[in-house]
């Protein structure tokens, strides 16, 4: 019997962070990626993720107002959500993990940090 795999959603305004995501987590997961929070909430109607990645600095709703939106609702409150970002103060970092964020990772993206990252909470992708 094959273990369904975990499903993360990618949610960036730069579609070139979303393809380096997609294309290193792939290999592991079920992965959807998004370029703004409100498409998020939209594609949740449909998909629950295991784990949420989730820029910052992004127009209309930011990262940090997505998190604390997520971290409001019985249903999504429970989801991890790691905060995937060019804001590398500490201020920024304290801001995010005070919201209930899992993790705070800054970029570029390293592709071994992150999938090390997300198997600690998902469990290991091997």
């Amino acid at each position: 019997m094959t273990e369904k795999r975990k499903t993360i959603i990618a949610v960036d305004d730069n579609n070139v962070n979303l393809v380096i995501c997609k294309k290193i987590l792939k290999p592991f997961y079920e992965v959807y990626s998004v370029p703004s929070a409100a498409r998020m909430f939209k594609l949740m109607e449909h998909v629950k993720p295991d784990l949420i990645l989730l820029d910052v600095e992004m127009p209309d709703i930011n990262g940090y107002e997505a998190a604390r939106m997520l971290k409001e609702e019985d249903a999504t409150r429970e989801i991890p959500v790691i905060f995937l970002t060019a804001r590398d103060d500490p201020v920024s970092e304290k801001i995010g993990l005070n919201l209930g964020a899992a993790d705070y990772i800054h970029k570029p993206i390293e592709s071994g940090q992150l999938v090390e990252r997300i198997g600690k909470l998902l469990s290991s992708p091997e």
